[in-house]
């Protein structure tokens, strides 16, 4: 046997190993936060009252009729991200978002979702595909912080000091987006022995226009409105008395507080949990409605949490034996 057909064999096995562990490592967390998980058995108290009503049954189906249309707006936001890297087929792209949640799911925040996407890269640079990924992740941020501090505004009632505070907030943000090449002159940072090695892969930032950034916004703002309004659906399915707007105030927030808030992934739920009953507590208060609702919120965020996070991480399992970890060699 060649030294060369034995070293292919040894990373093959590797990489089956790698593969395996994905897999295992996967199934244990899903096992732990759906199984073994004390808030998902009294949601599914919640549900089984709700199934009492056709109207009910109808609106959370389709709330996960929309998972899939959820995922193919970040699809196309990854796929617009990692341009400058290579060029993804849509089918290919779709398949690795769903690795990506699955790989997510094991690191705090999720911040490891790039982990999945990346290694379905045929020639693409990894590193780089790494970094333009944060930027479609920035984007949808960006977002979720603005419409958040929206909400806040009307939440807080005309408070002039949130008012002030969220205009800056918003007016930054955008301006930091919008001049994300700047990122470049972080190098500057970095030891100089190190820097130009750093600077072969910041520079990978200059390569985005403002309609290229623009449009990477535009999408994120779509995979935002079909994402919470499954969340409306959802509450509307448990029969909390909000409409659309009265709704979406307290949902803005939550998601803005779910962005700052640091957790790890077993923690997910309860964290999201205890955010959400906080926040529409408050806001069924202002309301003047009852706030024992606050329990039905938290099973419909639970539930969109298992239409969004927990179902895609199971399929994503099955995408895993796609991602090509080790490759001989690739251009950057």
């Amino acid at each position: 046997m060649s030294a060369n057909s034995h070293n292919a064999k040894i990373m093959k096995i590797a990489e089956m190993a790698i593969k395996i562990l994905i897999v295992l490592a996967g199934c244990w967390i899903l096992y732990v936060k759906i199984i073994k998980n004390q808030d998902l058995t009294e949601m599914w108290d919640s549900v089984k009252t709700s199934f009492s009503s056709t109207k009910n049954v109808l609106l959370m189906v389709l709330a996960f009729v929309l998972m899939p249309v959820n995922m193919a707006f970040e699809t196309r936001k990854w796929q617009k991200s990692i341009l400058p890297v290579e060029r993804v087929p849509f089918r290919k792209a779709y398949t690795a978002i769903f690795t990506g949640i699955t790989a997510g799911m094991m690191f705090p925040n999720r911040t490891g979702d790039f982990l999945g996407r990346i290694f379905i890269l045929e020639k693409g640079n990894r590193i780089k595909a790494a970094m333009l990924t944060f930027v479609g992740n920035i984007a949808q941020m960006l977002v979720t912080v603005s419409l958040g501090c929206i909400a806040w505004i009307f939440f807080a009632q005309e408070n002039y000091y949130v008012l002030v505070l969220s205009l800056i907030i918003i007016v930054l943000g955008y301006l930091l987006y919008f001049n994300i090449h700047i990122l470049r002159h972080l190098q500057r940072l970095i030891p100089k022995k190190w820097r130009p090695q750093a600077e072969k892969y910041m520079e990978i930032f200059g390569g985005y226009s403002t309609k290229d950034l623009a449009v990477i916004l535009l999408i994120a703002v779509g995979k935002y409105v079909v994402y919470s309004f499954q969340f409306v659906l959802l509450i509307w399915a448990f029969d909390v008395p909000l409409n659309y707007f009265e709704a979406m105030i307290p949902i803005m927030i939550t998601y803005l507080l779910m962005t700052v808030i640091p957790y790890i992934t077993i923690t997910e739920i309860a964290v999201r949990g205890g955010v959400c009953i906080s926040v529409f507590e408050a806001w069924l208060g202002i309301k003047g409605i009852s706030t024992s609702f606050t329990m039905m919120v938290f099973s419909a965020s639970t539930m969109l949490w298992l239409y969004n996070l927990a179902i895609p991480a199971v399929v994503g399992l099955f995408f895993i034996r796609k991602l090509k970890f080790i490759r001989s060699s690739y251009e950057s």
